[in-house]
């Protein structure tokens, strides 16, 4: 697993990654999240930024913190520059330098939550944002395999049973072949798949993006298709722009 630190470098370098991108790269559509361009990516990693600025900021006993900080990403206006979007995402991060143990407001839990939480939470959603860009624009993928069983842990810790609770529906349990790692959520025993791939296929394949060599081993591929739809019905963005 990545270190707190190396968190908060991988999320501020994803950050850079995807809001540096030159004005012909911000216009490419990103096929991954349809209806977006890479500069809607941009537009999101900020303004989401804003909304996790204020969540940090607050205590675990301030879910108004979330709408407060949705209500200020609002306020950013159409067309802001990319690398300003970026700007709005660093002031985030850097909110998790200092005393990573302090407790904060953490939307995927409802409440209970700290810095270094939100640092996990921050290097794999953006991580997989800059994944989207990456394939968009025909880059190579950067994430680390420790990156990727990092964000993985996460999704089947937090992410996952999240959407699950938002959609009304539990798909299934999943298990990771030779990485240790399992997602059960309270499915019946006979819903069930075994997978086995490479960390950042099979990270690609449980957030709903394109993915190849990712072999079933047992149980049934159902249950596979099942959790990929389920965060896009759970719950999505808008483009803002």
């Amino acid at each position: 697993m990545l270190t707190h630190q190396e968190r908060v470098d991988t999320a501020k370098s994803a950050i850079d990654y995807i809001c540096g991108r030159s004005p012909e790269e911000q216009s490419q559509p990103v096929p991954n999240c349809p209806g977006w361009t890479v500069y809607n990516a941009a537009s999101h990693v900020g303004r989401v930024a804003i909304a996790w600025k204020a969540m940090i900021e607050a205590t675990p006993d301030d879910p108004e913190s979330r709408n407060r900080g949705y209500a200020v990403a609002d306020t950013v206006p159409e067309g802001t520059d990319a690398a300003a979007l970026g700007v709005f995402a660093h002031q985030a991060l850097n909110c998790l330098v200092d005393d990573p143990d302090a407790e904060a407001f953490f939307s995927m839990t409802g409440g209970h939550g700290t810095r270094r939480l939100w640092a996990v939470h921050a290097a794999a959603e953006l991580g997989i944002h800059r994944l989207d860009v990456e394939a968009a624009l025909g880059h190579d993928h950067a994430m680390s395999d420790d990156a990727a069983v990092d964000a993985l842990s996460y999704s089947f810790e937090y992410f996952l049973p999240a959407m699950a609770k938002a959609a009304g529906e539990v798909p299934g349990s999943v298990t990771l072949d030779a990485l240790g790692l399992s997602l059960d959520v309270g499915a019946a025993a006979d819903d069930n798949v075994s997978l086995r791939g490479r960390p950042v296929d099979l990270l690609l394949a449980l957030w709903g993006r394109p993915y190849d060599g990712v072999e079933v081993v047992s149980g049934e591929a159902t249950v596979l298709e099942a959790w990929r739809s389920v965060p896009e019905r759970a719950f999505q963005f808008g483009t803002w722009d």
